[in-house]
C-alpha cells in the first residue's frame, strides 16, 4: 500500500451540453474569472509517479484516492515514463493514466486466443490488470503506455494555471494528451 501525499481525487464526466452548463455555472459562483482547459477522457488506469531528485522512485494506483497500490516496477517497462528527469525539482509527483492503446489491446487477445486462454473484455481492463502484474516480465510484454495530464506536487514551484502545468510537464518530456 503507498498513502498518497496529495489526495487522488476522482475526475468529473460530462456527458451533455447540459451538464457541462451545469458544472460551468457551479464553477462561476466560485470564481470570478474561468478558463478552461479541454481534455479527451483517457478510460484506462490513474497513478502517480514520483520523483526524488529527478530520479524516478514510486509509482502507485489511485486506490481509493488515499490509499493505493505500488505498481512501480511494473511502470518502469512503460517506455514513455521517463526515469530520470534533468533539471526537476527536488520532489516532483505527476499524474497520469496508464492506458492499452488498441493495437496492444488486439495483439494481446490474439495471443490469449493462440494459447487458448480467456479473451480479455476491453483495453481498460486489460490494462489495468497488466499493471496489477506481480511479474513486471509479463507488464512488460503487454504494451502499455501513459499520458500525464497533472501535477500533484512540484517541491519549489507554483502553477496559475493547468495550462501553465501542462506546458512545464512537456518540458520535463513527458507525453501529455496531444494538441494539450
Amino acid at each position: 500500500e503507498v498513502v498518497h501525499t496529495v489526495p487522488m481525487e476522482s475526475l468529473h464526466d460530462s456527458f451533455s451540453h447540459d451538464e457541462l452548463r451545469e458544472f460551468d455555472n457551479r464553477v462561476r459562483q466560485l470564481v470570478d474569472l474561468v478558463e478552461y482547459v479541454v481534455e479527451p477522457k483517457i478510460d484506462g488506469l490513474s497513478v502517480a509517479l514520483e520523483y526524488l531528485d529527478g530520479q524516478f522512485v514510486r509509482g502507485a494506483t489511485r486506490g481509493d484516492g488515499n490509499v493505493g497500490e505500488d505498481v512501480t516496477e511494473n511502470l518502469k517497462t512503460i517506455r514513455s515514463i521517463p526515469m530520470t528527469i534533468p533539471d526537476a525539482p527536488p520532489r516532483l509527483i505527476v499524474r497520469g493514466e496508464v492506458f492499452m492503446p488498441k493495437k496492444s489491446f488486439e495483439k494481446l487477445n490474439a495471443r490469449q486466443e493462440e494459447e487458448g486462454k480467456p479473451l480479455f473484455a476491453n483495453p481498460r481492463n486489460a490494462a489495468a490488470g497488466s499493471l496489477r502484474q506481480l511479474d513486471s516480465k509479463i507488464a512488460a510484454k503487454r504494451g502499455l503506455d501513459i499520458y500525464i495530464f497533472n501535477v500533484q506536487l512540484a517541491e519549489g514551484m507554483e502553477f496559475t494555471t493547468h495550462a501553465e502545468s501542462l506546458e512545464y510537464l512537456r518540458s520535463l518530456k513527458f507525453k501529455v494528451i496531444p494538441g494539450k
